[in-house]
Parts: structure tokens; C-alpha cells; sequence
């Protein structure tokens, strides 16, 4: 009866983890037409974490990494910012209840050639440091960059790569649920 007991309750720890990555396009000056490669990420089915388990700092539980591409068609010769959009809660978009996801951005090209990304924190700002990759946080602007200045273009690809933290606390239920974060992507042009 024991051994039944332990699989029940390990069945009703299990969660399944969703992550919606929307695209958008917004009238700013001109819309861009924006995909992603995959619009739904699915973490899958997690049980109650064991002792070999990946925990941080915080009693945070680690989920794992996913990537995903995002492309983007704007008017030719054109500005373009990418903005990351979500809930959030401090500094971080939100997951689940009470935990986070990391969103970050790498290997940019605009029109088939490399290039930086800077984050900005209003539109048309100059840019500041620019950095072949970055972690996107709510409210930033990010804006594809060349030499130090802003790179004009008219399609943009970006990896992104979403990493979900869940705290400990999460698993301490009896009855199975979704977590999960809806994010969405939207590139202006200007």
C-alpha cells in the first residue's frame, strides 16, 4: 500500500508547463510582418523535484532551455526595435504563480548580416553598450546596432532562448496544474 501511496502522490505532484510566444506587429511608423518558429513551447510534465535536481540560489528550480527563432519583414531601410512583452513582476517576466523566465536574445542579422543588440529604454534613444547577445526585462527596447550606432535594415532574425525558474514552494500541492507564460513579440519600424 505504500508503494501505491508514493506513486500516487507523485502522479498528482506532476505539472505540465506551457509557454505561449505570440507575434505581433504594431503600427508605430510602418508594421513589420513577425514569425516565430514555434509558437508554443511545452516544458512537459515535471514531478516533484528529487535531490539531483538543478535548484539556484532562492530554492529556485531550473526547467531547462528552449530556443526559438523570431523573424521579422519591415519596410526596407528601416530602424527597427523589438520589444519582448509579458507579464512581469519586479525586474523579471513572470512564470507560473511565483516564479520567472529569463528571455534572452543572441546571434542577430539584419538583412543576412551580423549584428549587435542594445537595449534602449525609450524610442530613438542612442544606443549604449551594444553585445552580440543580452537578456531581455521588461520595458526595454532593443535595437539591432553596428559600429556603435543603429543599424537600419529591413529583416531582422534574432535567436531567443527562454529559460523558466520555478521556486520549490511550487511542487508543495496535492493537485496537478498548468504553469505557464504568455509572452509576445513585437518589431516596429521607424
Amino acid at each position: 500500500m505504500n508503494k501505491f501511496s508514493h506513486q500516487r502522490n507523485t502522479t498528482l505532484f506532476a505539472s505540465w508547463l506551457l509557454i505561449g510566444l505570440l507575434s505581433a506587429g504594431q503600427a508605430f511608423a510602418q508594421d513589420c510582418e513577425v514569425s516565430v518558429s514555434n509558437s508554443a513551447v511545452d516544458f512537459g510534465r515535471v514531478v516533484q523535484h528529487g535531490a539531483n535536481d538543478a535548484v539556484v540560489a532562492g530554492n529556485m528550480h531550473k526547467l531547462g532551455n528552449r530556443s526559438i527563432s523570431l523573424n521579422a519583414i519591415c519596410p526596407a531601410g528601416s530602424k527597427l526595435e523589438l520589444s519582448v512583452l509579458g507579464e512581469h513582476q519586479a525586474e523579471q517576466f513572470k512564470f507560473a504563480q511565483r516564479g520567472n523566465i529569463s528571455v534572452s536574445l543572441s546571434n542577430a542579422q539584419l538583412d543576412g548580416r551580423r549584428v549587435d543588440l542594445a537595449q534602449i529604454k525609450t524610442s530613438g534613444a542612442v544606443p549604449g553598450v551594444s553585445s552580440p547577445s543580452l537578456v531581455a526585462t521588461p520595458g526595454d527596447l532593443i535595437i539591432p546596432t553596428s559600429g556603435g550606432v543603429t543599424a537600419e535594415g529591413s529583416v531582422l532574425s534574432v535567436q531567443i532562448e527562454v529559460r523558466p525558474m520555478i521556486p520549490v514552494a511550487e511542487f508543495k500541492t496535492r493537485d496537478t496544474k498548468t504553469l505557464e507564460a504568455n509572452l509576445s513579440f513585437e518589431v516596429r519600424a521607424y
